[in-house]
């Protein structure tokens, strides 16, 4: 019986190392096919056509910074998963720390609003990491003239803080599946935009860093009119 388990972990584990195999190498090859194409553009026509040129250096410094964000999502993953991720929390103020990273992150379309003083104990590098998750999560799968707003409200002893969009939203039955690494699903979560870079990993970066912060993440959606992703996080006072 014990050797049947133990082959059955085995089995297991090899196809789910097979599959995160897999689904680097899909992500990676789109941008290296990308960046392969410009590059054979510009041994080409790329001297004599400025505009082309200008075309394959955005293009090729997206499809680079997406690797980039690939990579380092993976390192911190797997970090994460070998306990070599350590946290250091001390006293924050949410309000303040939601404040400065809006100001840091450069959208006119991020909008915030219901800005409460409340103290977390939290890692303020990791908290604003799970912020820029949300946040290009929602800009993403908004359209272009679509704000993004993040509220921020105070009830009891917990902070509730809402990332909120008009954009496509997600399928009922999408709706749990969305922080697994690499998920996406073509019916409902098409990015709006390619100079946006997704790489599947940002929600599961950011579930494991609410997790270790004991933050409840809780989301809301409805094809056609957005979503509301939630965070329940426990306040302290001084």
């Amino acid at each position: 019986m014990r050797l049947e388990i133990n082959t059955a972990q085995a089995s297991e584990s090899f196809l789910r190392q097979q599959r995160f195999v897999n689904d680097v190498s899909h992500e990676l090859r789109t941008p290296l096919t990308i960046i392969r194409g410009y590059i054979d553009l510009l041994e080409s026509y790329g001297a004599s056509d400025p505009e082309l040129f200008k075309e394959a250096v955005s293009s090729i410094k997206n499809s680079a910074q997406n690797m980039q964000n690939l990579v380092e999502s993976l390192l911190f993953l797997a970090r994460a998963e070998q306990g070599r991720q350590p946290l250091t929390k001390v006293p924050v103020d949410l309000d303040e720390l939601l404040k400065k990273f809006v100001e840091a992150y450069h959208s006119p379309r991020i909008k915030l609003s219901k800005l409460p003083p409340c103290k977390i104990l939290a890692d303020a590098d990791f908290i604003k990491k799970m912020f820029s998750a949300f946040v290009d999560n929602a800009l993403r799968y908004s359209t272009p003239d679509t704000p993004v707003k993040i509220e921020l409200t105070v009830s009891g002893d917990a902070a509730i803080l809402k990332f909120i969009d008009k954009g496509i939203g997600i399928a009922k039955d999408d709706a749990e599946k969305i922080f697994d690494r690499f998920y996406r699903t073509d019916k409902a979560r098409t990015k709006l935009s390619d100079k946006e870079n997704s790489v599947g990993l940002g929600l599961s970066v950011a579930k494991w860093i609410a997790d270790r912060h004991n933050i409840k993440i809780s989301v809301k959606s409805k094809l056609g009119e957005g979503s509301t992703f939630a965070l329940t996080i426990p306040t302290i006072t001084i």
